[in-house]
C-alpha cells in the first residue's frame, strides 16, 4: 500500500494517530428510481421547430439572424420595438415624477400643519414679527408717546424764546 523505500527512515518509525474530528467520506447509495440524464437535450419548447430535411427551408422574415439561427428580424421591427420601449420609459418617468411631486407636496403640507399647531394664525397673516401686547397697555403706550412729543415741543419753544434774543 505504501512504498517504504521512498520515505525517510525516521518517519517510518513514527506511528500515525487518527484525529477524532476528521470524518472520512463514505460512498453514497443511489435510490432504485435513479435515472441517468440523456446525452442530448430535447429541443427547446420556446423556439420554433427546426425545418425538416424533406421540406424546403422557409425564408427568414428578416435578414438579421441570431448566431444560433433560430431567430431573425428586420431593422424595421427593431426600430419599432425601440420606439415602443422609449415611449414606455417616458410614461414611466412622467408617472414617477408626478409621484415625487405629490410626495414632496404632502411633506410641505404636513410641515405647515405642524407649524400651525404651534403658532395658529401666524402663517395666515402677512405679519412676520409678532410681539405680545396687552390690549389696555397698547392704548396707554400710544397716549404716552403723544404726550412726550408735545412736551418736548413746548420745552423747545420755551428755550427758543429765552435764548433766541441773545446775540452772539
Amino acid at each position: 500500500m505504501h512504498d517504504h523505500s521512498s520515505s525517510h527512515p525516521l518517519l517510518i518509525q513514527v506511528p500515525l494517530s487518527v484525529s477524532p474530528f476528521v470524518i472520512l467520506p463514505t460512498a453514497i447509495t443511489l435510490p432504485y428510481t435513479y435515472q441517468t440524464l440523456p446525452h442530448a437535450l430535447p429541443p427547446s419548447s420556446t423556439a420554433p421547430p427546426p425545418p425538416s430535411p424533406n421540406s424546403p427551408a422557409p425564408p427568414p422574415t428578416g435578414y438579421i439572424t441570431s448566431p444560433s439561427g433560430t431567430f431573425s428580424t428586420s431593422p424595421e421591427a427593431i426600430i419599432t420595438s425601440c420606439q415602443s420601449l422609449i415611449s414606455h420609459l417616458a410614461t414611466s418617468k412622467q408617472g414617477a415624477e408626478e409621484k415625487i411631486r405629490e410626495w414632496e407636496q404632502s411633506i410641505a403640507e404636513r410641515e405647515l400643519m405642524e407649524k400651525r399647531k404651534i403658532a395658529p394664525g401666524y402663517l395666515d397673516t402677512g405679519i412676520t414679527i409678532l410681539t405680545p401686547v396687552k390690549v389696555g397697555e397698547a392704548a396707554a403706550a400710544a397716549k404716552k408717546e403723544e404726550e412726550g412729543a408735545t412736551t418736548s415741543r413746548k420745552e423747545g419753544e420755551e428755550l427758543d424764546k429765552l435764548f433766541g434774543s441773545l446775540g452772539m
